[in-house]
Order: C-alpha cells, then sequence, then structure tokens
C-alpha cells in the first residue's frame, strides 16, 4: 500500500477510536469517519466491531515490553520506508547482545522472534522489522514526545517506565569506572549520552518519580576542529551517588554492566570489601 494512502488510513482509524473512547454511538462515530476520509462502510465497521485496523494481520500488542522496544529505536533505532516495494521498515543497529535482547521483547508484542544479522562492513549488528504499525508508532514519537507519556501510563506505569529506561540505556547509556591516582577504589559513574534533552529530561523525571534516583546533567557544546566538527550540542544524564546506583542495579537489568565491569561495581558499592 502507498504510504499516503496507508497514512489517511491510520488517520481515519486513529480518530474512530478516539469517538469511541469519547462516548459516541458506532453509528456517529462510523459516519463521521465516513464523511471525512471516504473509506468503505464495511470496512470501519470491522475495525469498530471486531478490533481489526489497518495495520494487517502483524497487529501489535500493547504489553510493557513494548516500551523496551520504544526506548531502544529512540536510541538506535531508524524508520524507513522503501517505496519500490512499498514496505514500512524499522531498524535498528547494536551490539549482538543487544539484538538479541531487543528481538525477544519484540517478539512479545508481535507474537513473532526475528534475527538480527551482522555487517561486516559496519562491524556492526542489525535487525530489520517490517511492521507498518511498529514504523508509524516510532516515527511519531520520535516526531512529537509529547505523546509518549500517555503511552507509559497505558497500563502499569512503573513497570512500563523502567521498561522505557531500560531500553534507552542499553541503547544510549554506559557504565563507567572511573579510574584516578589518588583512588584506591575506582568510582562509578552511570552515564546516559544523547542530543535529544526532551528524552533525557522525560528519563530523569522518570528516576526520579519511580525510583527517587536523582541525576543531572553534564553538556558539552558543539566544537569545530581540523579532523572534523559537532554540530550539536551534546547532554549527559549522569549517576553518582552510590545509593542511586544500587537503586538504578536493582531495577534496570541493563546489558551495559559487562562481566569484567561487575567486579569495580561491587567493590564500589561495598567500599572496597
Amino acid at each position: 500500500m502507498e504510504k499516503t494512502k496507508l497514512e489517511g488510513r491510520i488517520g481515519a482509524y486513529k480518530l474512530l477510536k478516539r469517538l469511541k473512547e469519547k462516548g459516541y454511538l458506532r453509528k456517529e462515530r462510523i459516519k463521521k469517519i465516513r464523511q471525512k476520509f471516504n473509506i468503505p462502510y464495511h470496512t470501519l465497521y470491522t475495525w469498530d466491531k471486531y478490533n481489526k485496523s489497518p495495520y494487517g494481520k502483524r497487529k501489535i500488542i500493547h504489553r510493557k515490553e513494548l516500551l523496551y522496544v520504544i526506548g531502544s529505536l529512540l536510541g538506535d533505532g531508524c524508520p524507513y520506508y522503501w517505496k519500490n516495494g512499498r514496505i514500512f521498515m524499522v531498524i535498528i543497529s547494536g551490539e549482538k547482545e543487544f539484538i538479541e535482547k531487543y528481538s525477544y521483547k519484540l517478539s512479545k508484542c508481535t507474537g513473532k522472534r526475528i534475527k538480527g544479522y551482522f555487517d561486516i562492513s559496519k562491524n556492526v549488528w542489525n535487525l530489520k522489522t517490517c511492521n507498518a504499525e511498529l514504523y508509524f508508532l516510532f516515527k511519531e514519537i520520535r516526531e512529537n514526545l509529547r505523546d509518549l507519556p500517555k503511552i507509559l501510563k497505558n497500563g502499569n506505569y512503573f513497570e512500563n517506565s523502567l521498561e522505557f529506561i531500560e531500553g534507552f540505556f542499553d541503547a544510549e547509556g554506559c557504565v563507567k569506572v572511573i579510574k584516578e591516582k589518588v583512588r584506591k577504589t575506582p568510582k562509578i559513574c552511570l552515564d546516559i549520552c544523547c542530543t535529544n534533552y526532551e528524552i533525557l529530561e522525560l528519563i530523569r523525571k522518570l528516576l526520579k518519580r519511580h525510583l527517587s534516583i536523582n541525576a543531572r546533567y553534564s553538556i558539552q557544546k558543539p566544537k569545530t576542529h581540523w579532523r572534523g566538527h559537532n554540530k550539536k550540542t551534546i547532554y549527559h544524564l549522569r549517576i553518582y551517588k552510590k545509593e542511586f546506583i544500587r537503586k538504578f542495579f536493582e531495577n534496570i537489568h541493563t546489558i551495559k554492566l559487562k562481566p569484567e565491569k561487575v567486579f569495580y561495581v561491587e567493590n564500589w558499592l561495598n567500599n572496597g570489601r
């Protein structure tokens, strides 16, 4: 299906759901949608009565794992429309462990497990998902983050928030081991790096609300030098305090805590004992 045509049907579908939430009778809401979008009556009736959608058979189940998927995509994902094949695709890249975890979480929402593949030329793992609903959901959230809090609150707000934070941290986070000569025990810092301040601010608020973790910012301003240039400001959301780091790892099961870093983290949290 052509992109513009599907976008029109998706707009009609969303409006139909909103009218239903507002209490319009089936006959009234179908009539309004029919007049505005000129979609066949039997199609609208099927969407309304049988919970069908313009996305086809591969409908996404909205559960907590979807928030991990969204968080991961906002970090390392890309929506792609292949015009010649009329395919709506979502692509994500990262290390093997991240792609495997993302694949598992996504399968919980689609009912189908998709394997990633290794791109030798770029030395990175990729995973491509041909799913129009995921494509438009990710695209809309990326363009307008104001819709994200509503999705987070659809279900268990606490669990959804942790999944979202975990997904974004797996994509853009880092467990830093800071070794200094004056320190006998290297200290630990959790760092989430992004050029989009709005995403980091949402994560900061979620960490504070659900885990009572205070995170603070560090800012890298754009720099120009002879080897290249960074045109965007880079924001770092960092967690330093031991009790906050402990609480983070108790609730967020990130792939970024590599085996070689576990010793340093435990040593730091236990004051070198």
